[in-house]
């Protein structure tokens, strides 16, 4: 017996030195820019944001959280996908929703007392009037009249109970089956059951729980491919996300240029079921020997087919990049989708640069995949294919500039395109990356003492808001700070994984911190160091000048990357049609004027309003822009 107790304690230790082992924390280096005086050393020295501040690094279960959700994952695409495509095909979609609301209808104990014990009498109020008219009006909650009727729910659980009680949340989880938690919200799934009546009928809630998944199903598919790396966004969303419902916001809204960009959140396909429809092709590329993967969706009959570049960073599998192919297919159009020059998949299987940022040659690798698109396609459906429109929105249009203008030259043999379609490009590359810092550092208007706390009150609010479900044309309720931080912070996000894939390509040595699969924590702090500016100086300028490309200056590469470098083949070309927004932060009032002379006025409309991307979502925005295609067809 004796024994058989040293044996159990001997294990349970190596267990526990196991569990810390994997929890071990990884210090955090830092290159010292201090006494750099080399090209940008200006930037290097500017006062910033410390992402410290509003985003909690610390994971010490990160290498067995990794772990768990890669068998999650496994579990979703290898059980999970099949049988919700075999549910969905045998299920219809009315019904699906009318089990979901049911389910959701006697939660109502669950709701009622999470609410009580919060002290959230109006909560619990209106939990309980929505039982009651959902059970008899809405026939057992199979309906949601309460909501028409203007009830709000006010669905709170025991982690949120605890959160109040005052428990932190502590350390993030990941649990096998169930996903994303905290100690506090695991152990708040115990009273979650015992006050689920469906949780003592085996197996109701199970199948509730998976009547929902099945329509979450292609929407985590599309996030886990579009995504670089899904644990560590995900991570932050989540935490984010189960610490909206303790707090309380301010709503103030303002007309602003950065407050009208964030209406690109719009910006999504009208059909859920069209993502689904899309195909997928690989085409080789001898530039660099790898495969590149793309979307495409052909109509039955002859039709012009756009190929659609996304914005900095985005994929193919975007919601903005799915969004305006929906657009041009509903008017007839067929479409194709390549991932942008700046996203990871491109960057390793179709970028010839250590690190994208020098516009001509991340373009020109661009215009490659483009022409290896063409001559799949062409070869597998040429008599479906007429003529050929390139479709660029941001980055992705800035890249169609370059594609454009390399047409003019007697050198190119790769794909030509009978018109140019151009959304809310910069024209000067430089002046695009200034503002974005800008608006990351937004915050640092806010008093020192009070900054960390405000800026995840600006994050908890955005969350809070598009768990709402915000209707397009509703006025979002932020300041401009506000809205600014958001776009900044999205962008530095994407920075972050532009960053950490090129260094996991080609180390450069320029971070100091450990990096591995595993474990990523401690790297992304390291790299959210870094603004745009600081990566092309640190990044960009020096992998060119180390493998001898001839870009001379600092300021010699920012001018190769502005459109007046190839203002005479823009002008030469006759074929882009032009739109943006005349308050888009990442244009000037010179860039307006000189890209309304170069092209022409015809060419060339600018709406009033909508700042960066804010107008796309917009019926009589799209019906403009494919005006411009109309001919075509």
């Amino acid at each position: 017996m004796l024994g058989l107790q040293l044996r159990r304690n001997r294990y349970g230790t190596w267990m526990l030195m196991g569990l810390l082992c994997l929890g071990c924390s990884h210090t955090v280096h830092r290159r010292d820019w201090s006494n750099y005086r080399g090209p940008g050393a200006e930037e290097f020295q500017k006062t910033e944001v410390d992402a410290r501040e509003f985003i909690d690094f610390s994971d010490p279960l990160e290498r067995m959280n990794r772990t768990i959700g890669v068998f999650n994952h496994g579990v979703i695409l290898g059980v999970a996908d099949p049988l919700a495509k075999g549910y969905r095909f045998l299920i219809p979609k009315p019904v699906r929703e009318s089990l979901t609301r049911f389910g959701t209808n006697i939660l109502y104990p669950r709701h009622l007392l999470a609410n009580l014990f919060q002290g959230k009498l109006a909560g619990a109020g209106d939990e309980t009037l929505r039982f009651a008219v959902n059970t008899t009006v809405g026939l057992l909650g199979f309906f949601d009249p309460a909501t028409n009727w203007g009830i709000k729910p006010s669905q709170e659980d025991f982690g949120q109970v605890f959160a109040t009680w005052g428990w932190n949340p502590s350390a993030y989880l990941m649990l096998p089956l169930l996903g994303p938690s905290t100690p506090r919200d695991a152990l708040g799934l115990l009273p979650d059951s015992l006050t689920d009546p469906a949780s003592y009928f085996f197996p109701a809630r199970p199948a509730f729980t998976f009547n929902e998944l099945t329509d979450s199903v292609e929407s985590y598919k599309r996030f886990t491919q579009s995504t670089y790396d899904p644990y560590a966004i995900s991570r932050i969303a989540w935490l984010y996300n189960r610490s909206v419902s303790v707090e309380d916001f301010e709503y103030v809204d303002e007309k602003a240029a950065a407050v009208e960009s964030l209406e690109a959140m719009f910006l999504n396909v009208k059909n859920p079921d069209f993502p689904s429809t899309i195909h997928t092709r690989e085409v080789f590329l001898p530039s660099t020997g790898r495969y590149l993967p793309y979307n495409f969706k052909l109509h039955d009959k002859p039709a012009p087919l756009v190929f659609i570049l996304p914005g900095l960073g985005g994929h193919r599998y975007g919601g903005s990049a799915l969004a305006l192919a929906e657009m041009a297919y509903r008017r007839g159009f067929s479409v194709a989708i390549l991932s942008n020059a700046y996203n990871w998949e491109f960057m390793e299987r179709a970028s010839t640069a250590a690190v994208p940022g020098h516009t001509p040659v991340d373009a020109r690798d661009a215009h490659v995949a483009l022409d290896a698109v063409h001559r799949d396609l062409g070869a597998q459906f040429s008599d479906r294919i007429t003529e050929r429109v390139l479709m660029g929105y941001s980055m992705g249009a800035f890249h169609a500039f370059f594609i454009a203008a390399a047409e003019q030259s007697e050198d190119n043999k790769l794909v030509t395109f009978d018109r140019y379609v151009t959304l809310d490009a910069p024209v000067q590359l430089r002046l695009g990356m200034e503002e974005l810092d800008a608006f990351y550092n937004a915050p640092l208007a806010f008093p020192p003492q009070q900054r960390a706390t405000r800026i995840k009150n600006i994050i908890q609010k955005t969350l809070s808001l598009a768990k709402g479900q915000l209707e397009p044309d509703t006025e979002l309720p932020l300041t401009e700070i506000e809205a600014q931080f958001i776009i900044g912070l999205t962008y530095r996000l994407t920075l972050a994984a532009i960053i950490y894939n090129s260094q996991a390509r080609r180390d450069s040595g320029i971070l100091q911190t450990d990096r591995s699969w595993f474990r990523r924590s401690p790297a992304y702090e390291e790299i959210l160091d870094y603004s745009w500016l600081e990566y092309v100086y640190g990044f960009v300028i020096p992998s060119y000048t180390e493998h001898g490309a001839a870009i001379g200056s600092a300021e010699q590469m920012f001018k190769l990357n502005d459109l007046r470098s190839i203002g005479d083949a823009l002008r030469a070309s006759g074929k882009i049609r032009h739109f943006a927004n005349r308050n888009d932060f990442l244009i000037a009032k010179e860039d307006i004027e000189w890209i309304t002379n170069v092209l022409g006025e015809k060419n060339v409309q600018f709406f009033p309003s909508g700042g960066h991307l804010g107008g796309l979502h917009k019926p009589e925005v799209q019906d403009e822009i494919m005006q411009a295609l109309a001919d075509l067809l």
